[in-house]
């Protein structure tokens, strides 16, 4: 396995690819929610050890690139994407992406403006654009993300912080959820996610007990866009019944779950369950057999 490293000033896009040792032209892109390339890279060493070559990407945080989630430049991906059809004489000829949690809503975000993408897996995604992160005069752009220097439509975050804190005082807890749960409210069909416009099949993995993200609502909101607009693609809604937020196979912060401590063999045992259906996806490049 060959590794070669990618820099955002240097080539627009951070990251890390993994290349195995065959010939296979799939290209697997993998993102996640926290700055850096350490997590990415662990899923990167997993996949590409299962013979898929990997690119692990970092979106936010590295020099030259935005340091909140606010204005994340969308066409890093499409610039990353270029670059790898031209790698190794255009080895890559199909490319997929996966995330958890944040990234994975950044997934399905990056696949609806790159049609070269043409699978996603998305863990405990969040369902609506909300309002970036930072300084009013940060950027131009208010949204988390943007576009060839324009926004996408969001949420607004004006008395969110507020009432998060009011949900956490009544429920006598502080709870990620409760934060989500007010973006998600005040959420229309405007700043949903776009995930019509992706030109791939696309897989939702969630979990009822979610402590986290209302990630099980958010994926039936917009499994039900995608019918409503006749998605051309194949789309699957996995849920797990005995899982926590963190369905990825190197979970984050078990410790602030209350799920993983009350039941860690059951979370665990998710995890794998999940790697598995991610890897059954990953071979047939679809949803279709699942």
């Amino acid at each position: 396995m060959k590794k070669q490293r990618y820099t955002y000033l240097n080539d627009g896009f951070e990251g890390v690819l993994y290349e195995a040792e065959n010939k296979d032209d799939r290209l697997l892109i993998v993102i996640q929610g926290l700055k850096g390339l350490e997590l990415p890279e662990k899923y990167a060493e997993l996949f590409s050890g299962k013979g898929y070559s990997v690119l692990a990407m970092t979106y936010y945080g590295a020099p030259g690139q935005p340091d909140q989630m606010r204005a994340i430049p969308l066409e890093m991906f499409q610039t990353a994407v270029d670059r790898m059809k031209e790698y190794g004489d255009g080895r890559f000829r199909h490319f997929g992406m996966y995330g958890n949690s944040k990234g994975a809503g950044m997934a399905l975000l990056a696949a609806s403006v790159v049609p070269d993408i043409s699978l996603v897996i998305a863990a405990s995604s969040f369902g609506h654009i909300m309002q970036g992160s930072g300084k009013a005069d940060a950027d131009p752009c208010k949204a988390m993300v943007s576009y060839r220097g324009y926004d996408f439509p969001y949420v607004s975050n004006k008395h969110m912080f507020s009432n998060f804190l009011k949900k956490c005082i009544k429920e006598h807890h502080v709870r990620l959820l409760y934060f989500f749960e007010e973006w998600e409210k005040e959420g229309t069909i405007e700043n949903e996610i776009p995930v019509e416009k992706i030109c791939g099949d696309i897989l939702f993995l969630t979990s009822t007990h979610d402590e986290s993200v209302p990630a099980k609502h958010d994926a039936e909101l917009l499994t039900a866009r995608l019918k409503r607009e006749n998605f051309s693609y194949g789309f699957k809604h996995i849920n797990s019944e005995t899982g926590s937020h963190n369905l990825g196979y190197f979970p984050v912060n078990n410790g602030a779950l209350p799920r993983e401590k009350k039941y860690p063999q059951e979370c665990q045992k998710a995890r794998e369950d999940t790697l598995e259906i991610i890897l059954k996806t990953l071979n047939a490049w679809s949803v279709a057999d699942l």
